[in-house]
């Protein structure tokens, strides 16, 4: 209401990290009580599977929003809902509210996410991703140049990067099998005697906690496939990536581009290489 004054950037990002919590102990809930269905989507082949815990989830992040935040436009992954902002200039809500659903479902102790992000045209203005199984949170309020890595009990450490850590001493994520890409990105990892990183791992599950491994100095690269990328899963890790100075690498032309701030799905065509600005002349030295 307008008679208890402006909202400000730090009460918002006190707000989406409070709904990043409720989320997380509201999935944590129904650990090994949920129940899941099949779902198709608009923006992913096959057959995917939503349950539960994800609409619950997704529940609590819509109430806030409306109760909180009234007006601001919406951009949640089930049901694919989109509320259109009600003033101008126009501000999102993206909601990935879980985030590595097949994970939940196998019942893993790790790769279970929680992710929302405040968007406009071409920037993301905040975002918080969750660890449903640390209940750690990554991210940043509205006008901070910082990223925090915030624990479940409050206290928290900003994140920086090493800029003189060289990738050969660093590992690199694939979220696929290695055969799977091709035989020039397989150059970067997969040979001992000739590849860029000093070797890879693969992971399953969120995508959101995929990257915060890389935010944090576990790994020193990230290699996804071509395909779709959607609002909800990619906006939050735009975000904390440019903040931290990670950018995109197009192994096809072998240009850093900047990755555009989804409000629809996106297709992204070619395979695509994340790593900090202060590695990009080694990594194009080798490719």
């Amino acid at each position: 209401m307008s008679e208890f004054g402006p909202l400000t950037s730090h009460a918002l990002g006190v707000l989406l990290k409070e709904m990043v919590r409720r989320a997380i102990e509201t999935i944590q809930a129904q650990q090994f009580t949920f129940e899941a269905s099949e779902k198709t989507t608009s923006y992913g082949s096959g057959l995917d599977f939503v349950t539960t815990a994800d609409h619950a989830a997704q529940a609590i992040y819509l109430r806030m929003v409306r109760e909180c935040l009234p007006g601001y436009g919406i951009i949640a992954e089930e049901d694919e809902l989109q509320v259109e902002c009600a003033f101008s200039p126009s501000l999102w809500i993206t909601i990935d509210p879980l985030d590595g659903t097949r994970a939940f479902m196998r019942r893993q102790s790790h790769g279970i996410g929680t992710m929302v992000a405040l968007i406009s045209e071409h920037e993301v203005h905040a975002a918080y991703v969750g660890d449903v199984t640390t209940r750690e949170i990554y991210g940043y309020r509205p006008g901070s140049p910082k990223v925090h890595r915030i624990s479940q009990y409050s206290s928290g450490v900003e994140l920086t990067v090493d800029p003189q850590r060289l990738l050969k001493r660093q590992y690199l994520l694939l979220h696929d099998d290695p055969a799977s890409f091709s035989t020039e990105s397989q150059r970067l990892f997969l040979t001992p005697a000739s590849r860029l990183f000093s070797s890879y791992e693969i992971t399953r599950g969120s995508v959101g906690i995929e990257f915060s491994r890389l935010w944090k100095g576990e790994v020193g690269g990230i290699l996804i496939r071509p395909g779709n990328i959607t609002p909800w899963d990619f906006a939050p890790i735009i975000g904390i990536s440019r903040r931290l100075g990670f950018v995109f690498v197009n192994l096809e032309t072998k240009q850093v581009f900047e990755m555009e701030v989804p409000r629809t799905t996106l297709e992204v065509n070619a395979e695509v290489i994340i790593v900090h600005e202060s590695r990009v002349p080694e990594l194009l030295q080798f490719v």
